[in-house]
């Protein structure tokens, strides 16, 4: 018996015959010492569970607030309360994705939104107004730091409100010149203000002055962000990094050093391969002690564990991608928007769906070749964690658990026909999961795919074949 090569990151390559392995709604965490080869189990990854329903299709931001969360929906500004009771509370106009921001003014707090339509005045219990300053022109985006709003002009400026006000002086601004290409976002991460235009990110410091805007440049970054909504990480209760997808189409991280890269060459295609990078965006959660960050465009979802440092991909189910838009920490626990309907769902590790809908836990293994040389396969044993069917569980997919297991002889071009095997009852801890007289293979080896669908608890230690080489 040899062991089957176990991907601890997603590694899909650029064929199939190329890859590495791949974990789709799957991660790895780390085990002690000699229950895995490798020393990581592939796990589930955390499900969204439907914490309301708005009402209203397609979230487009979202913002806690004195003890609610404020969310943009549609063209609606929605209320959303800690027992999940929702409110519509107006007409919020604009297109695209939005920026929020609140004050600590006590003890109502000042609370605007930029949208593509204006700047918005908000409270908890009426409709938006919209902000009349003739000092400020049109901004990009808002952010709050050290008693001061903050807006971002698209041609770089950024003006600073009074402090704890929302008011906005005509010289009251500052301008991200380091390089030209103007301004997406201000971002407040740490104690700096971050400028972030398609060019470059400026970090500025409170500097107190007297007069005039209140910060100071402190370096220039020679990276751009590709896209307005293509930064997270920032977010209260998250994690110490400030991570985006710079305009090399690479994800960098910040996190109070040099900025590095930590995306892979997988990851870097599948932003090369976005044609309108305004619909690459990103969001952050953390789930079991897993502070992840995630990035989604047209046909995939990556999402970087900060744990581990190890990348998997997501997808839910029937689509390319993750519905997910839009993170917010509130309410002891991370809620997600969907990005088409009206789900506000809570990031749950002990949920194994997502709103009712299957989480397929998806592992493809690399390759077992010997080139030229086929294999012949007799037998294959899978060491999953079993007996996780649940006593009260429905019918048979929480009380009778079972995966799918299929193979390709071709370097992962064509699978079989995948049979099942069932992962145990609860307490069934004797339960062998394992497939024989498995074919021969070709010249590029044997590549396996398992899957699981059922919404029990998923854990992958390792995987042997028994395996003999053939003339080719």
């Amino acid at each position: 018996m040899v062991d089957i090569p176990l991907p601890s990151t997603s590694a899909p390559g650029l064929r199939p015959s190329e890859g590495a392995g791949r974990l789709i709604n799957a991660y790895v965490e780390q085990v002690g010492q000699g229950l895995a080869p490798d020393g990581f189990v592939r796990r589930r990854v955390p499900g969204v569970r439907e914490f309301a329903r708005t009402g209203v299709n397609g979230c487009r931001g979202m913002h806690e607030v004195s003890g609610v969360v404020l969310i943009a929906q549609d063209d609606q500004l929605v209320r959303l309360d800690d027992d999940g009771t929702v409110t519509v509370l107006g007409e919020l106009l604009g297109t695209g994705p939005v920026t929020f921001a609140s004050n600590r003014k006590s003890p109502t707090p000042d609370i605007l939104c930029v949208t593509t339509a204006g700047v918005y005045e908000c409270t908890i219990s009426a409709a938006p107004t919209t902000l009349s300053d003739g000092d400020l022109p049109q901004p990009f985006a808002v952010c709050y730091i050290d008693g001061y709003f903050m807006m971002a002009i698209r041609d770089g400026r950024v003006f600073a409100s009074g402090l704890n006000d929302t008011t906005f002086a005509a010289l009251d601004f500052a301008t991200a010149e380091g390089k030209p290409g103007g301004l997406y976002r201000a971002i407040p991460f740490g104690q700096q203000l971050y400028l972030m235009g398609p060019r470059h990110v400026e970090p500025w410091y409170n500097a107190a002055n007297a007069e005039g805007f209140p910060f100071s440049r402190t370096t220039v970054i020679p990276l751009g962000l590709v896209s307005p909504f293509a930064v997270a990480g920032y977010e209260d209760g998250f994690s110490a990094s400030l991570i985006f997808v710079a305009n090399d189409r690479r994800v960098w991280r910040i996190d109070g050093g040099a900025p590095q890269v930590i995306s892979t060459p997988d990851v870097d295609r599948a932003l090369s391969a976005v044609d309108d990078v305004s619909q690459i965006r990103a969001l952050c959660f953390a789930a079991a002690g897993h502070a992840q960050w995630a990035v989604t465009g047209p046909g995939f979802s990556w999402v970087f564990d900060l744990s581990t440092e190890k990348w998997h991909e997501r997808a839910s189910y029937l689509e390319a991608n993750w519905r997910a838009a839009f993170s917010v920490n509130a309410f002891d626990r991370w809620l997600v928007g969907d990005a088409t309907a009206d789900h506000i769902g809570a990031i749950d590790e002990n949920y194994h769906e997502e709103y009712e809908k299957p989480l397929v836990w998806t592992v493809i293994t690399g390759h077992s070749a010997a080139f030229p040389n086929r294999l012949t396969v007799s037998r294959t044993d899978i060491n999953m964690v079993v007996g996780q069917g649940l006593p009260a569980g429905r019918e048979p997919i929480e009380t009778r658990p079972s995966m799918r297991i299929s193979y390709s002889s071709d370097g992962g071009n064509k699978y079989s026909v995948p049979v099942v095997r069932e992962l145990g009852r609860d307490g069934q801890s004797r339960v062998r999961v394992n497939v024989n007289r498995c074919g021969m293979t070709g010249p590029q080896g044997r590549v396996w795919k398992y899957e699981v669908s059922d919404p029990v608890y998923v854990g992958l230690l390792s995987a042997t074949q028994e395996i003999e080489a053939r003339p080719r």
